[in-house]
């Protein structure tokens, strides 16, 4: 049998409809309803289905991307964990030479002349790249979902984005148009990549 409680440490967001996923930092959680599902007791004899248990592929999309470790994880020029439509293999080399050069692998760092994150990208580069990655984040996330996430990650500086969603606007700037059709707003820099 449940009984109701209040959970103070932990918010429960209503992205996908159906479904709990665990909540984001408050800077991305700010504007997403919370809401928190409790089944009020039921008779020993009455099976209980939870549909939290019931994990689709845009759930665990939506966890890899906003939740992870991983993800959260802003120190290091790792393997890009954006694998999508504009992920190309032969340009990963570049790819973590550039995080290298921009930032030395930080994520979470702002330049003196205004520019964010591991790729030190200027706030109207992030907030094109997140109008970029609509269509093919409403496929792996769902159309609310994606919606949801991307409108605010516009209204958040690129140096608080998740891990996964800067390798992901990269990517998607990168080779928007072919590969490497992008790679002059990455032209300059301390060294040639």
């Amino acid at each position: 049998m449940f009984r109701s409680a209040t959970v103070r440490s932990i918010a429960l967001l209503a992205l996908i409809p159906g479904s709990l996923v665990l909540a984001a930092p408050s800077a991305m959680a700010a504007d997403i309803p919370a809401a928190v599902n409790t089944p009020a007791e039921t008779p020993a004899s009455t099976p209980i289905v939870e549909t939290a248990s019931i994990v689709t592929p845009a759930q665990k999309m939506l966890r890899l991307t906003l939740f992870s470790p991983e993800t959260r994880d802003m120190r290091g020029v790792e393997p890009s964990m954006y694998r999508g439509r504009y992920y190309r293999a032969t340009v990963e080399t570049k790819r973590r030479c550039i995080a290298e050069r921009e930032s030395e692998g930080h994520y979470d760092v702002v330049s003196r002349s205004g520019y964010h994150g591991a790729y030190q990208m200027s706030p109207q580069l992030a907030r094109g790249a997140t109008w970029m990655m609509m269509r093919e984040h409403r496929g792996l996330l769902g159309a609310e979902a994606a919606t949801k996430v991307l409108t605010r990650l516009r209204s958040t500086p690129l140096s608080r984005w998740p891990r996964y969603w800067q390798d992901a606007a990269f990517s998607t700037i990168y080779n928007w148009q072919g590969t490497g059709s992008g790679a002059a707003h990455w032209r300059g820099g301390r060294w040639h990549c």
